[in-house]
């Protein structure tokens, strides 16, 4: 399932930006902060700082002040050079991220996952199951071991924790830079190539079944059945 964002902006410009930084998100457009405020949604959000109807910093501190909405994950955008007030006054108000505007769109894609990564890992499931099943592949997080039919699987520490964090999150894209910061080790070469070698062998360990671990061009990895 693609990652949901929803972009508040009425700025054309802004909005053709987005749509183009953020391919392979799934995205939804809301013109006013009275459309948000209206509907609001769920997950993600962008707020442009400058909306007709109220600045962005007032529209995050309505939408923290409402218990419906408090939770909701709420990037800022403001116009003009990059000002490290600008953010601190962003983040004290509510904010998540702050991003002046135009922001690179690979450092915005791989902010954005790893948002929505932190939560899914702040939030587990309430019961961890003893074993992740996924057809043919069974994993146990307690005994670090991994099965791939009757066959057992010879896995390295990292490519066992790869592969675990890849269950736990199936359906959900990773960024690589989510990958670095959540499984890789202390001491071990890091980098998005680093990341891109492992899955390599990760899949080749998995035979048939890497192929249940594929790349989001642009984004990272997912795992899907």
């Amino acid at each position: 399932m693609k990652p949901a964002v929803s972009c508040v902006t009425s700025d054309p410009s802004a909005r053709s930006f987005l749509r183009s930084a953020l391919k392979g998100f799934r995205l939804g457009f809301f013109p006013t902060a009275a459309s948000v405020l209206k509907s609001p949604p769920r997950g993600l959000l962008v707020i442009d700082s400058t909306l007709p109807d109220m600045s962005g910093r007032d529209l995050i501190s309505v939408l923290r002040g409402d218990k419906k909405t408090a939770a909701l994950l709420i990037v800022l955008t403001g116009a003009g050079p990059y000002s490290p007030a600008a953010a601190a006054l962003s983040l004290e108000n509510g904010a998540d991220e702050y991003f002046s505007f135009p922001p690179e769109a690979g450092l915005l894609r791989a902010r954005l996952l790893n948002l929505l990564a932190r939560t899914a890992v702040v939030s587990p499931p309430a019961q961890k199951p003893a074993e992740y099943c996924f057809g043919a592949l069974r994993i146990s997080p307690e005994a670090r071991t991994a099965t791939l039919g009757r066959e057992r699987l010879k896995l390295t520490a990292l490519e066992f924790d790869i592969l675990l964090y890849f269950l736990k999150n199936q359906g959900r894209v990773v960024a690589r830079t989510v990958l670095l910061e959540q499984v890789w080790r202390d001491g071990l070469e890091a980098g998005p190539r680093a990341v891109d070698k492992r899955i390599e062998k990760l899949r080749a360990r998995l035979g048939k079944f890497g192929s249940k671990l594929r790349t989001v061009f642009g984004l990272g990895y997912i795992f899907k059945m």
